[in-house]
């Protein structure tokens, strides 16, 4: 009888050795699985790091720049960021009036007549309310509106200058005049056919070895700033560049739990030699069970994962004392009490009057700080108008919050005899030379005056016994509990009818 002799290419493997090599298989197998219980969420907002925030708050003069930078940025990408800026920017109305410097006592009131409508049609031609709401949107972005004047015989427009190359010079007659860094068109000299002759005149005079911050004609710049008590510049929101980080962040928690609650994994067990626990021996093999798991995993929906392991899997949550809402929530608060605006303004369901309009009152003495320099920077271009009689302008302290209040107190002003009609037409939108010319074309040409019969209304017609007592405030002039009330007698009126 032959023997029969078993004969290995290799050293025989060992249990342990098996065990060994199927594990590292397995480890594999597992490092191939695709699935994603959680992102982790971080604090920055795509390009930009709170770190890289802090960091430049602590030294603003130091970081203009980059500040100014992160404002424009947050402008395009913060909803709530660029909200606030355009609430402040778009507040005024721009209204205006023209009065004299002086009335001499031998006056040609022809000539007179023709000065304030050369100055008004000049005004006008400047376009106040479109100009000056683009300047303002880049003054509370980034703290300076610097700008360069183009004008024709009847055109006027203002050319924003980036405030990364300029920077306040001097003061002349209130207004401020700045520099310009022409080593700007170094790298860029594709952008000098973008500027006026000056820019060109000027880089050639910096080329012959000059220094590169020359202070441009100040008869063509525009230059307002926000925060006047701030020799450096700072964007007047900065104060919220926090809060939109924490809010950002706050939103990716509440996504990131929405998704796991959303979340299922489905486990498969490798199951195992229980006979002999000491050698944790698979009673498969891993290959097929990860054939198995791939199969799996091909047929599950979205949101549903496959797990395989050979052991038991757990899951464990937190418990939540609040909401992921409540918190968004608190960081809109944050952010908008870090801004000094109050929230209740882009909402009308939690509006409570009277501090609300506390609110408005307080952001609208901003608003009239800005149209002191507009007023200033104008009147220092009326000062140098040739002409006999001098005019000057002044910008009203109108808003569309306050516009009704406003109207309303110069229509009785004007009942009383003060000379204030201009100022009643400004609060509609009515210039000097419109005013003058409407009056002109309805009274003196059209004879309007004599044409219609004015509407029946309570003071040309005798008032019966129903409509006696004081006219009725409107919904938006009394307060809460006062709309309250009205509602209960509405209630009551209609119970009895």
């Amino acid at each position: 009888m032959t023997n029969t002799k078993k004969y290995y290419l290799r050293n025989p493997i060992s249990e342990k050795e098996d065990y060994e090599r199927k594990l590292s298989a397995y480890k594999s197998a597992v490092n191939r699985m695709k699935y994603d219980v959680k992102k982790k969420t971080s604090t920055s907002i795509y390009k930009y790091d709170i770190s890289m925030l802090s960091k430049w708050m602590q030294n603003p003069v130091l970081f203009e720049k980059q500040l100014r930078n992160i404002s424009n940025y947050f402008y395009n990408v913060s909803a709530l960021y660029r909200l606030i800026i355009r609430y402040m920017a778009l507040m005024p109305t721009y209204a205006y009036v023209i009065n004299p410097v002086d009335i001499p006592d031998k006056l040609d009131v022809a000539k007179y007549k023709k000065q304030f409508m050369k100055t008004g049609q000049f005004v006008d031609k400047l376009n106040l309310p479109h100009e000056m709401i683009k300047a303002m949107l880049v003054a509370f972005r980034e703290d300076v509106f610097f700008g360069y004047e183009h004008e024709s015989k009847d055109s006027f427009f203002i050319q924003h200058l980036d405030g990364n190359n300029c920077r306040i010079s001097s003061e002349e007659d209130g207004v401020y005049n700045f520099q310009f860094n022409f080593a700007h068109f170094d790298s860029h000299k594709e952008d000098l056919l973008n500027y006026p002759e000056e820019f060109r005149i000027k880089y050639a005079i910096y080329k012959t070895g000059k220094d590169s911050w020359i202070e441009l004609d100040s008869d063509k710049t525009v230059c307002f700033k926000v925060n006047l008590d701030f020799q450096y510049e700072l964007p007047p929101f900065s104060s919220m560049f926090e809060s939109i980080f924490d809010l950002d962040e706050y939103k990716k928690i509440k996504k990131a739990r929405a998704k796991n609650d959303n979340f299922m994994a489905m486990v498969q067990k490798i199951p195992m030699d229980e006979k002999n626990p000491d050698i944790n021996k698979f009673l498969i093999d891993l290959d097929l069970a990860m054939t198995f798991h791939n199969m799996a995993s091909d047929s599950l929906p979205d949101g549903v994962q496959m797990i395989t392991s050979p052991m038991s899997i757990e899951a464990i949550k937190t418990e939540k004392s609040r909401s992921d809402s409540d918190y968004v929530n608190d960081a809109y608060r944050e952010a908008f009490n870090e801004a000094g605006v109050s929230q209740f303004i882009f909402n009308s369901d939690k509006n409570t009057s009277i501090g609300l309009a506390k609110s408005i009152l307080s952001d609208e003495q901003i608003l009239f700080s800005m149209l002191r320099q507009v007023e200033r920077w104008i009147n220092r271009k009326l000062k140098k108008m040739n002409g006999q009689y001098k005019f000057k302008v002044k910008m009203l302290d109108v808003t569309v919050f306050n516009r009704d209040e406003v109207q309303k107190s110069y229509l009785t002003a004007a009942q009383n005899g003060l000379p204030v009609k201009f100022e009643l037409g400004a609060t509609y939108g009515i210039t000097p030379v419109d005013f003058v010319n409407k009056v002109a074309l309805e009274n003196d040409i059209f004879k309007l005056q004599d044409a219609l019969i004015p509407l029946a209304t309570s003071h040309t017609q005798t008032g019966d016994e129903a409509s006696t007592g004081r006219p009725k405030k409107s919904d938006d002039a009394i307060s809460d509990s006062g709309q309250t009330s009205r509602d209960k007698d509405s209630d009551n009126r209609k119970k009895q009818g």
